[in-house]
Formats: C-alpha cells, structure tokens, sequence
C-alpha cells in the first residue's frame, strides 16, 4: 500500500475505521489513512445509489424537472450527471459493440431539435448545434440490438459519418443485407464504406398530399399511399426489404426519453445534453433493457455479453 502523503510504499494494516474500513500506518512518515476508494462518477458528489435512480426514471421517460422533483436532486447536478455518465455510456457503445455479425440491418433517422427549431433560427444562431438535429440509427432486425447511431443534419455528411461508423463495427469478411429509407445520401455513402461487400436496398415512401381543410392549428400529416422496395446494389433479398423494426426503434426512443416527445417544451437546451441522453438511452438499451419478444436484452442476443445489465453496473462500467 502506497502512503497518500509521502508516496513511500511501506504502509501496514493498522486497524479499522468506524465503518469497518482497513487502516493503514505508513513506516516512513507515520501518517495513517484508509484505502481510496474509486469513485464512478468522477467528482461528483452525488452517491451511486441516487444516480441510479436519476438514471431509472430518466430513461423510463422522466424529464430532467420531474426527476428533479421526485429525488430532490438539483436539475443542474441532473444534467451535470447526464453529460458525464453520457461520456462513460459512449466508450463503452465503442468499446463492445464490435465485430458484430448482423444479416438484416435496417437504418433510419428520427427528428428532434435543439434550443428552437429551424425556421426560428437568426443570423446570430449556429446552424450545427441549434435548429433540427437527427439522430441516425442502424438496428439489427434479428436481435433488436443497436449498431451505431450517429447524431446530426439529415444531408449527405451525417449520411456519410454513420454509415462509416457502422461499416467499422461489423466483422471483415461478413456481408449483411442493408436497408434504408428513400434518403439519397445513403447510396455514395455505402458505395465508399462497404463497397461490394453489402446487399443494399431502400424503402421509397409515397406520400399522399396534406390536407388544408379546417382551422390553421390543424396540420395534420400526410400519410403513406405506398413503399416501394428498391434494390441498389448485390442482391437483397425481396421479403426482407422492410424498416419496420427500425420505425419501432425509433418509438421507444420517443417513449423513454422525454425530449423525443413531440408537441411537449421538453426538449433539448444544448446539443452536448441531447448527445449525452442519446448516449446514456442507447446503453441502457442494449444493455439494460429487456426485450419483451426476446425475453432477454439484445447485447445478450446479440452474443455481445451474457447477463442483464443493472443501472449501476452501467454506470461503473
């Protein structure tokens, strides 16, 4: 044991403090003091066990006031908790989901935006990190589990970043079956990452015109006439053209994140604390989460780890 005053590594058992916690004497300088304790969450002050609980009704669908009003904890330390454990949520995605080997992959975008949103930005707003914001997702259609997920603009660049991203975490020498929305950015975008090792298709949705009948507050949206699956490049096959399983993806994003939710102020203030949620929702969701279909979490079918996760082992991971 390494003396914490004079760094001498010297030090012997001498004895145990009130909670029971050993002792130690250094030889050199004759200071005593217990052994430091690893603190998961960095310096925060706040115990592991009250982040738990921020963190269970956070992603449950909780937004940062009402937890903030169930556990008496600052909205400010919420958010300061957020943006850290977001960090440590994000290694661990990049650290595990590697090598995977999914056969259907289906990819998708969901909209949400930050501070305002695009038509209200000013010349004195920043384009990248206010207005509309999309968050990227590729699922596995067989595991549920999520693969990558990508935080930006609906335009070519984000296309080519996410797609990159996923291209890197799926295993050399394994061709898995691709399927997209209409969104024209995906075809350059997968033609640099995976080249000829994929079979890609896209789902082209057809539009019905939106009504204008009724009052001005009534705008409703306009509704699928038709999807037409379109083979791009390889060879997919037909019956598995679908983006069903990302769509319901991107509902549970809605449901258990509170600034997801539409026609709410719960939105997002700041780009860094919507990546940080995102990060933390899809931790928790491969990790974590129990797939009712599946009975078991999708890293578990997926083969990346063998057990539920707890929230606080997510957190000290």
């Amino acid at each position: 044991m390494t003396c914490r005053k004079c760094e001498h590594g010297t030090a012997k058992r001498f004895g145990f403090t009130k909670a029971r916690s050993p002792r130690y004497r250094c030889r050199a300088c004759g200071a005593t003091f217990t052994e430091a304790k690893q603190n998961p969450l960095g310096d925060h002050t706040t115990s592991v066990a009250d982040a738990c609980r921020v963190f269970t009704l956070l992603t449950e669908g909780m937004s940062v006031r009402a937890v903030s009003r169930v556990t008496g904890i600052h909205k400010t330390t919420i958010l300061s908790l957020l943006n850290t454990v977001g960090e440590k949520c994000a290694r661990l995605f990049d650290a595990k989901v590697q090598n995977v080997k999914p056969r259907f992959v289906q990819a998708d975008e969901i909209w949400t935006f930050v501070q305002k949103k695009q038509k209200r930005l000013t010349m004195k707003d920043n384009p990248a990190e206010r207005g509309d914001q999309y968050v990227w997702i590729a699922l596995d259609s067989e595991t549920k589990a999520v693969l990558s997920y990508y935080i930006g603009k609906r335009d070519a660049v984000s296309a080519y970043e996410f797609i990159g991203d996923l291209s890197r975490r799926i295993a050399e020498q394994h061709r898995p079956q691709l399927t997209t929305d209409g969104l024209e950015g995906y075809i350059p975008a997968v033609e640099e990452h995976f080249g000829a090792d994929v079979d890609f298709a896209q789902l082209v949705k057809q539009y019905a015109q939106p009504r204008t009948d009724g009052p001005d507050w009534f705008r409703p949206s306009s509704h699928v006439t038709a999807a037409i699956p379109t083979p791009i490049m390889g060879n997919p096959k037909m019956e598995r053209i679908s983006t069903s399983h990302i769509e319901r993806a991107n509902l549970s994003v809605r449901m258990h994140l509170r600034r997801f939710t539409r026609l709410t102020n719960g939105f997002s203030k700041k780009l860094e604390n919507l990546k940080a949620a995102v990060a933390v929702f899809m931790a928790w969701y491969n990790f974590c989460r129990v797939h009712q279909t599946l009975r078991v979490t999708p890293a578990m079918e997926a083969g990346i780890t063998d057990h539920v996760w707890t929230i606080g082992e997510l957190l000290s991971a």
